[in-house]
């Protein structure tokens, strides 16, 4: 879930920035990053906490 959202991010801030601005660039990796990791830390945590009980096979 967070590459494709890392990923996604990133491909569609290529799309609004200058190639010829590194700091726009490095800015962007970063933000997508930041994002990704944020949102792969907030689900795993829900997931762990909301699980629904122990299904018996």
């Amino acid at each position: 879930m967070s590459a494709g959202l890392f990923t996604a991010s990133l491909v569609y801030g290529l799309f609004d920035i200058d190639f010829s601005n590194t700091e726009a660039i490095t800015k962007l990796v970063l933000k997508s990053f930041v994002t990704a990791t944020v949102t792969g830390l907030i689900l795993g945590i829900m997931n762990m906490f909301l699980k629904i009980g122990n299904f018996q096979k």
